[in-house]
């Protein structure tokens, strides 16, 4: 009687097993120039994937699926893996850099207009991002860093915006953002 019933048994397991294992595309997005729509070329790219680690939930903390970068080309174009799952939760933080223009995060974005006065906290003040979905044809707007836009702050924003990703070419791009950002707190810590 058991052997009628193995056949069905075995593809409920992997109906399950399917469902829950995530899945990894490739999808495509552009890079552009938010006030002239004009592609941007060589910026950086960069998402971070993660999911539940091992533990009681909400203890567990997260643990690094896989992390991946692009580099745009002469159209804007860029390419990421999108991990997606029915049952098994996948969270991302993507991040696009540019020098001479604003970082561009998933999670954070940096005001356009902002007065630092040296005594608030940097990000809580700063507004979450909550319309973006990574997905084939998506657009990254980037807006071009003005004169009135705090360099430190904005140093400030991309070294701990861009901290968790550990990919060669995004933390090479970045590294004089860390450099004035270090250098900007090592003068406030001295004041």
């Amino acid at each position: 009687m058991l052997k009628r019933y193995l056949p069905a048994v075995a593809a409920v397991i992997l109906v399950l097993v399917l469902i829950s294992w995530p899945m990894r595309w490739m999808v495509a997005g552009q890079v552009v120039d938010a006030e002239t729509g004009e592609p941007i070329e060589n910026a950086v790219a960069t998402i971070l994937w993660m999911e539940p680690g091992p533990g009681p939930p909400g203890l567990a903390g997260t643990v690094t699926t896989e992390e991946a970068e692009d580099v745009s080309d002469v159209r804007g174009r860029f390419k990421l893996p999108i991990y997606a799952s029915l049952l098994a939760v996948q969270e991302y933080r993507m991040v696009v850099y540019k020098k001479g223009y604003v970082c561009w995060s998933s999670v954070r974005i940096f005001p356009k207009e902002y007065i630092w006065t040296g005594n608030e906290r940097i990000f809580p003040t700063m507004k979450k991002r909550t319309d973006f979905t990574p997905r084939d044809g998506m657009i990254i707007r980037l807006e071009p860093l003005r004169e009135q836009n705090s360099r430190e702050l904005h140093a400030v924003f991309t070294a701990n915006i861009g901290a968790p990703m550990r990919t060669p070419i995004f933390t090479a791009a970045i590294k004089g953002e860390w450099e004035l950002a270090a250098e900007w707190a090592r003068k406030n810590r001295e004041k």
